[in-house]
């Protein structure tokens, strides 16, 4: 529960009868945080030796458009740079924690205690013939080992040493394994069982979409059998989305369970970031992404919005992004069409700075399918406030860069494989519909040609058209036809993964066609893929009937 912040003890504390601590703690992390250099101070002149070391490929070089050229110094050492190093490896996980704190009290919890204390006693017990070996063992009395803190004093923090202590202090094992401090078997009940499989055979398909070796449903089912934190944050996705959406295993969590799991997560991380083992892990990449995905079912908000830049900050921190392959590989691109959906419904930009290198020739089909989703990112941040209206004092500028996301949408599709070209219907199959079907198998790749559509009249809508009534004229026929395809292919769509993918660029094509039966069809079709999946939550039809009665003509 969060704090109410009746003082001197809040409501939920003085409910559970124990100490209120959390506003003290929370304002004294603010304090330390704010206390961090913010990155728009790190000297500029590292951007520009980073620039002229890149070597740009075959594709435009979105680094020369304008949205990106007030990227901070520090991010050209994302993915532009070999050689350059990182800003911290320690920062961001920490800006992290702080966002935590917003979300779940500081409560004590005896896990990591326990962890120490067992290791420590067979410790003790396999060394109490060496001399030298007792001699290394931490003070039993305290129950902790002494805190080393040598791996925090990086210039690259720029932090002053008399900061340095009072961050989140990382501890370390003598004669151990620190990971053994945050990582033991896991047992579950039946019940937790069947979450469980919720999340392996469903939830984690979502997060798979475009990775041909669906590490969210092998890979991290693996890992959370030996991580309370990534385990519980399974469990808390997946009894959210059953207490919206019941399955077949005969679970039916009300969100009561989701939000306990939910805070039980969260404190294990609290406890466990003090470990840069455990910071510099996939445990801790796939939990944040777990996490954001449970925030995502709710549809919106600024809760889902921090863990969105919580899971930016600790990829930056593993120099993770979207050619880095494996698991760091996957929840980059799963975190990106989260931050999409989110930056386009807020009007804001996406928070990724990083551009691919890879060129086309050099692709398979699932990499040519991630790169519209980037293109897509790219789209969303040309129709952002921000960039609407720093484009108002150089309208020229605006034109030329929608021009040159078009031009690179027309590339991608150029360079299409087979597996993304329309399959034959029978033409009577869809007399009576608004829309004319366009089937693409597997569905996966039918949802990349909606982003591409999606992207495409993102940049129609947000384009200046000062040609008069031919250009006008011209655009419109041009998001038409985006939005038929879109709705064409939404039609032949049916696995809940594809679903979600399809149910945004869905919302977009509604959001901006004035044909009230094309309209109707798709508030049908949305419905019918809301009620598919459960998500999410919210009624989009009620939105978009509202935006319709406040919108003029296109």
């Amino acid at each position: 529960m969060k704090c109410d912040e009746v003082k001197p003890v809040c409501g939920p504390c003085a409910k559970g009868n124990r100490d209120c601590v959390y506003g003290h703690a929370k304002s004294a992390l603010d304090a330390r945080l704010q206390t961090i250099p913010a990155l728009s101070t790190l000297p500029t002149q590292h951007w520009a030796q980073n620039k002229q070391r890149h070597s740009p490929g075959s594709e435009p070089d979105l680094g020369q458009l304008p949205w990106n050229q007030t990227t901070t110094a520090a991010a050209t050492s994302y993915g532009d740079s070999q050689d350059s190093t990182p800003v911290s490896s320690v920062l961001e996980p920490h800006r992290w924690f702080g966002l935590l704190a917003e979300d779940c009290p500081f409560d004590d919890n005896d896990y990591f205690t326990a962890r120490r204390n067992e290791m420590m006693r067979l410790q003790a017990q396999s060394a109490s013939n060496s001399p030298t070996a007792r001699a290394s063992l931490p003070d039993t009395d305290s129950g902790y080992p002494t805190p080393q803190m040598s791996h925090l004093n990086s210039p690259h923090l720029g932090l002053p040493p008399s900061l340095m202590p009072s961050m989140a202090p990382r501890s370390s094992v003598p004669n151990g394994d620190e990971r053994e401090l945050w990582q033991a078997p896991i047992t579950l009940t039946d019940h937790q069982i069947c979450l469980f499989s919720t999340f392996v055979n469903h939830l984690s398909l979502w997060l798979d979409l475009y990775d041909p070796l669906k590490h969210f449903s092998t890979m991290v089912p693996q890992l959370a059998l030996s991580n309370e934190g990534l385990m519980k944050a399974i469990l808390a996705l997946a009894a959210r989305h059953l207490s919206i959406k019941p399955q077949d295993c005969n679970v039916r969590p009300d969100r009561t369970e989701a939000v306990q799991y939910y805070s039980e997560t969260l404190q294990y991380l609290q406890r466990a970031m003090k470990y840069e083992s455990y910071t510099r892990s996939p445990d801790i990449i796939a939990t944040a992404l777990i996490v954001s995905a449970y925030e995502m079912i709710d549809g919106a908000g600024k809760s889902w919005e921090r863990h969105l830049k919580g899971v930016f900050w600790i990829q930056r921190s593993q120099e993770n992004h979207g050619e880095s392959g494996g698991l760091r590989q996957a929840v980059w691109w799963a975190w990106l069409r989260q931050d999409i959906w989110a930056a386009f419904r807020e009007r804001r930009k996406c928070f990724s700075f990083w551009r691919p290198k890879k060129s086309y020739s050099m692709m398979n089909q699932y990499e040519i399918a991630n790169r519209v989703v980037y293109l897509a990112a790219q789209a969303v941040n040309y129709a952002s406030e921000e960039e609407r209206k720093a484009g108002e004092a150089n309208v020229q500028q605006r034109m030329d860069n929608a021009d040159t996301l078009l031009n690179m949408l027309d590339d991608w599709k150029r360079h299409l494989s087979i597996h993304f070209q329309e399959l034959p219907i029978p033409k009577s199959s869809n007399s009576d519909a608004a829309f004319q079907i366009h089937w693409i198998n597997p569905s996966p790749f039918a949802c990349a040609m909606q982003y591409y559509h999606f992207a495409r009249i993102l940049l129609m809508i947000h384009r200046p058209a000062p040609g008069g009534y031919l250009e006008y004229s011209n655009r419109n026929s041009t998001i038409a036809e985006s939005i038929d395809v879109i709705g064409g292919i939404a039609m032949t769509i049916k696995d809940h993964a594809a679903t979600i993918l399809s149910t945004q660029a869905l919302y977009c094509a509604a959001l901006y066609t004035s044909d009230p039966s094309k309209q109707a069809a798709l508030c049908k079709m949305i419905e019918e893929h809301q009620d598919r999946t459960g998500w999410p939550v919210i009624q989009l039809n009620e939105e978009l009937r509202m935006e319709w009665s406040c919108q003029g003509p296109l």
